[in-house]
């Protein structure tokens, strides 16, 4: 490994923990949902599959670990940084998240996710599910399949700040400044129809699930003047 990759890996999660450790000190943050109505969900169905944008993830590994969630880093540099960011705050990582290179490698992790969650009590799958290529706000069904496949509980979740910077990526992905006011929501749960097998039962709950994910974003957004 070149040194400044392995020095980048070794420094940019301490970084990461200590800036969103400042942001959270030093902000208001409300709980809509998340993460009080969370452990009562994960009780009840012995896990659950989270579903939330990829324009939030630059907080995630920080703002869910309480629930110690499960999720996706693509392989290659840049996803071992980002597993060793998620591990620092508790996250369970698996490799291989999608990719235009390898769909096939996502069909595979799916297939391990699925087992693990089968075999495994409580298990929390926090999944971006337009990540990592978009489109925006367009729902993949990776994790519907998951759900279906395990007969979990789906929750849509949502933590979101005031004040942002948004980087200029395809997600325009959100950075939460400190000294901040936060909001973090959980809507559902929502369980896959029984006929889910069926291509066009699933693709409807897909796409509503993909509305109320849109409708979610579109009120986190708005704060008293």
């Amino acid at each position: 490994m070149p040194p400044l990759l392995w020095l980048a890996q070794a420094v940019i999660p301490r970084l990461y923990v200590g800036y969103l450790w400042f942001v959270w000190k030093t902000s208001r943050v409300e709980d809509c949902g998340y993460p009080s109505l969370s452990y009562e969900i994960i009780e009840r169905g012995d896990g659950l599959i989270a579903m939330l944008w990829h324009e939030e993830v630059f907080s995630v590994a920080w703002s869910y670990r309480a629930t110690r969630p499960h999720t996706l880093a693509n392989v290659g540099d840049s996803g071992e940084l980002i597993t060793r960011i998620l591990e620092v705050c508790g996250a369970v990582v698996f490799r291989g998240g999608s990719s235009r290179r390898k769909s096939r490698q996502r069909e595979y992790v799916l297939v391990e996710m699925v087992r693990h969650m089968r075999e495994t009590r409580r298990v929390v799958y926090g999944v971006t599910v337009d990540g990592s290529n978009g489109p925006y706000h367009v729902v993949k069904p990776g994790a519907l399949f998951i759900a279906r496949k395990c007969g979990k509980p789906v929750v849509l979740v949502r933590t979101w700040a005031k004040r942002n910077v948004h980087l200029p990526t395809w997600d325009r992905m959100a950075i939460p400044l400190p000294f901040n006011q936060i909001r973090q929501y959980l809507l559902g749960p929502y369980s896959v129809p029984e006929d889910g097998a069926d291509p066009e039962r699933f693709e409807a709950f897909r796409r509503e699930l993909e509305v109320r994910l849109v409708e979610l974003a579109q009120a986190s957004t708005r704060w008293p003047t």
